[in-house]
């Protein structure tokens, strides 16, 4: 019974960064094992009810931060200038400790972009 308790208990927390000037959505998911009440604290903390919209910002990130945690799920869409506080302890907790999906795209592209921009620079020096 208790390791039915603890199954039941175990967070699932996923991230979707999207929008932005490219418009690529990028996620991290996270099932933690180990430090749940740590990760509870984190998710409990952050002020679901009270997400601002953000109209004016349209090409900036918006963060939609899905939480499995009992006794109920929650989901909110949270642009980038309002990440602040909680939402962002437990953004840059999931981004730290999960695991970037497939088809994600943005690790590649910094690194091919990075490598462009070096080739053009020294293209121009020479």
């Amino acid at each position: 019974m208790a390791q039915a308790r603890k199954t039941s208990r175990a967070p699932s927390i996923l991230v979707v960064r999207s929008g932005g000037f490219t418009g690529i959505p990028v996620q991290w998911h996270v099932e933690p094992a180990d430090d749940l009440d740590e990760w509870v604290d984190l998710v409990k903390a952050c002020p679901w009810g009270s997400v601002v919209r953000d109209e004016a910002s349209r090409d900036r990130f918006v963060w939609r931060i899905e939480a499995h945690v009992p006794p109920h799920p929650r989901t909110a869409s949270v642009p980038d200038r309002e990440l602040v506080g909680p939402w962002r302890a437990l953004v840059d907790r999931v981004r730290e400790a999960g695991a970037q999906e497939a088809g994600s795209r943005e690790a590649g592209s910094q690194e091919a972009g990075s490598q462009e921009a070096g080739s053009q620079e020294a293209g121009s020096r020479g």
